[in-house]
């Protein structure tokens, strides 16, 4: 067995065949957890070797180490192409040649011959045209089950035959880098330059850890040797080595006790040294820990994977003393462990709950040093946090790119410790707010409101997004007027997302026969808008599912205590003042939809505030609530078909005609109050129009009145509570005619 690194153009420059035993397990990679790595580690090679040609130093070139490689030789066979057996790596060398494939079809789709040829060698192997083996053309020979999707995924950049499979994660590994390198590119100049380095990053700055094993060599002890014999060094093992021999040349040998069970000790067990996922990653706490300390003195981000070399390059450039080093890693530790223990009454501890929640972590070198250096005021600290917390929430709801948060965080990060660290805070907000570029743009409160207005938010927003959008407004609800309960957390999956409207609203909320198709719609483009969503546990959610309103309204009356539901469904939302309590809760619609998505998006916009500039356009939510509120009424009188009053059942029966006249006498003064039925089933009166009887005589009499029992029907002399009697018994005999006629 050898072992040592390898630069990845001497893996793939040569003609050699990787065959990848059938015992492996098929291609599994996917975007988040590994394409989007791979890619920055690539891309950030690329980058750094552009930028040493533009400033003609290349004497420090950084390294990058993307992985291990185990292969095992295999006896060569005459006239065919050498070839290894991959006995571990098999998804990254995979993936690998999926990627180069992919940039030498950009660079043809640019012009850039030079790159494109360059990247031809990298994944075609030189076999003659008349070879009875032309497979072995390829450097990877896949499983079966992949042996397709791989072929397209490395096709020639000629080849424009269509997928054998638009779901598998090769073809879609092929699309994805595509559309990664040419974005890439766009971003320079000079195309060809951009993918001529790229090229030179991959031949010259990327290595992989290769293990190679004789023919002898048990592949399967080996590979458990690997994977899960002995106990792993961790990045932080690496890292506390280097400091501490460093303690000794530079004088401070003296220290080193000190240091060791003061300072770093802590590191070494407890919950520094459990384990936490990251995709599908495991790394201990403490490397990640340090990977947070190191992007925040570098003001760029620094990964797990390159945290020992990224460390080891840092000291050498900065000459920094070890000892200092160790004593300011231990304040971000107990910083980090400060801010993960705030009560959820923190609005500090809510901000980072949603980081939590949304798996963000791009923000937390930034975030450490605003809470950990002792220069910066607390409430500098926390308007830095709010804002951070603002800017990410805003632009998740206006459902705006992520890609470049890292290079914008330490961007800011250096931008605030070359200025007045004491109004740090003060300085975030201005860098936030100041930024023009798509990517990082802060939106203001009119795209703000438009992201929140969608009447399809519930499937756009990635759900763990749209919780803590939910969760932060019922936090923002808690007022002191309630009773006390500490914040609810959006990492927790106690609470769940409820439709108060149900989805599937045809089966207990129908409208009419004989609505037009607008009328479906509108309520079709009302179920999933914020006004209709609430939080419920999940029993509850589950007793809810597709309930009548009448039955939804008490279940939620019995056990729900979410201010999103008792403050703004089962009582009148603060700032809507056109109906009465009994008027709000009588039903569930569309006009209620929106007026409460109004209210929402107050609480939403004071919730994440962001500055305006003095001559910004302000964003008057009550001209959208005034809008609302009109148009609402005027589809109440407009048309009869879109809003239907109570009376309808009535008519549809024939037992009132519409324009017929209801009256209501007072018994004392004689004095009669009149109302006209309409086609939709409201009534008109001169205080207005309404959809019920008790709130229009109510209105009209100046107290509260039972309409049912006191509206008389003119022409027929009984009350509505007489004629609903007689709807009821004739649906009551219907349905017996209906049961004898089964029989």
């Amino acid at each position: 067995m050898r072992a040592g690194d390898e630069l990845l153009g001497a893996v793939f420059n040569k003609d050699h065949r990787y065959v990848i035993p059938i015992f492996q397990r098929p291609y599994v990679w996917d975007e988040e957890e590994n394409w989007i790595p791979l890619w920055d580690d690539i891309r950030k090679a690329a980058e750094s070797a552009e930028t040493q040609s533009a400033e003609g130093d290349d004497e420090d070139a950084q390294e990058y180490f993307l992985g291990a490689l185990v292969t095992q030789h295999r006896s060569p066979i005459p006239r065919r192409t050498p070839t290894s057996m991959v006995i571990d790596g098999q998804q990254r060398i995979t993936t690998f040649q999926v990627f180069l494939a992919a940039a030498r079809r950009v660079a043809l789709e640019f012009g850039a011959l030079h790159a494109a040829d360059s990247f031809a060698a990298l994944v075609r192997n030189r076999v003659s045209v008349d070879s009875e083996h032309p497979e072995d053309r390829l450097k990877v020979a896949p499983l079966a089950h992949d042996l397709r999707g791989f072929e397209w995924a490395v096709r020639d950049p000629d080849d424009v035959s269509s997928p054998p499979s638009a779901g598998h994660k090769l073809v879609r590994a092929s699309l994805w880098f595509e559309d990664a390198v040419r974005d890439w590119v766009k971003e320079s100049s000079s195309s060809g330059d951009r993918l001529d380095f790229l090229h030179f990053a991959v031949e010259n700055r990327i290595k992989v850890v290769s293990i190679f094993l004789d023919a002898k060599d048990d592949p399967q002890i080996i590979f458990e040797a690997l994977n899960h014999r002995g106990v792993r060094l961790d990045a932080a093992d690496l890292v506390k080595n280097l400091l501490f021999q460093m303690l000794d040349r530079q004088g401070d040998h003296h220290l080193e006790h000190e240091l060791l069970n003061d300072h770093w000790s802590v590191l070494d067990s407890g919950h520094w040294r459990e384990e936490v996922t990251t995709g599908r990653i495991k790394r201990v706490r403490v490397d990640i820990l340090l990977a947070y300390w190191l992007s925040a003195q570098r003001g760029e981000e620094s990964s797990v994977e390159h945290l020992f070399e990224d460390f080891k390059r840092w000291m050498r450039a900065t000459q920094a003393r070890a000892a200092e080093v160790i004593r300011d890693i231990r304040v971000y530790a107990d910083t980090m462990d400060r801010l993960q223990r705030l009560p959820m009454s923190s609005p500090v501890a809510q901000a980072l709950d949603r980081l939590d929640a949304t798996k963000t972590t791009t923000p937390w070198p930034l975030i450490l040093f605003l809470h950990a250096s002792s220069e910066i005021p607390d409430d500098q600290a926390l308007i830095g946090t709010l804002a951070i917390d603002s800017f990410l929430m805003r632009r998740a709801i206006c459902r705006m790119t992520t890609k470049d948060y890292n290079r914008l965080f330490g961007t800011l990060l250096g931008a605030i410790k070359t200025g007045d660290v004491t109004r740090a805070g003060d300085l975030l907000v201005a860098g936030l707010a100041s930024q023009t570029a798509e990517s990082r743009i802060w939106p203001d409160d009119s795209a703000f409101i438009s992201g929140l207005m969608n009447n399809n938010l519930y499937n756009d927003l990635v759900r763990a997004r749209l919780r803590t959008l939910l969760v932060g407004l019922e936090n923002h609800l808690l007022t002191s007027r309630a009773e006390p309960t500490l914040p609810h957390r959006a990492a927790s999956k106690a609470l769940t997302i409820e439709h108060v409207m149900p989805v599937k609203w045809e089966e207990n909320w129908s409208l009419p026969d004989g609505v037009p198709g607008s009328a479906i719609e509108r309520r079709n483009n009302s179920i999933h808008r914020l006004g209709n969503l609430t939080l419920a546990t999940q029993s509850l959610n589950s007793t809810l599912s597709n309930q009548a309103w009448n039955k939804k309204r008490h279940t939620l009356q019995t056990h729900s205590l979410a201010r999103l539901t008792t403050g703004s469904i089962l009582t009148s939302p603060e700032g809507v003042d056109n109906f009465t309590q009994d008027e709000w809760v009588a039903t569930w619609d569309e006009d209620r939809i929106g007026l409460r998505e109004l209210a929402l998006i107050r609480g939403a916009l004071a919730a994440w505030p962001r500055p305006s500039e003095p001559d910004a356009d302000f964003v008057d939510l009550e001209t959208f609530h005034v809008t609302e509120a009109a148009r609402a009424a005027e589809e109440r009188t407009r048309t009869d078909n879109l809003v239907h009053g109570d009376l309808l059942p009535l008519i549809v029966r024939g037992l009132v005609v519409p324009g017929d006249r209801l009256r209501h006498q007072k018994v004392r003064s004689g004095t009669e109050f009149h109302a006209t039925v309409t086609g939709s089933g409201g009534l008109d009166t001169s205080a207005g129009h309404f959809r019920a009887p008790s709130p229009a005589l109510s209105k009209l009499v100046g107290s509260s009145r039972n309409g049912w029992t006191d509206w008389t029907h003119a022409p027929t002399g009984k009350t509505l509570a007489e004629l609903r009697e007689m709807l009821r018994e004739s649906l009551r005999e219907g349905a017996e005619d209906d049961g004898e006629a089964d029989g």
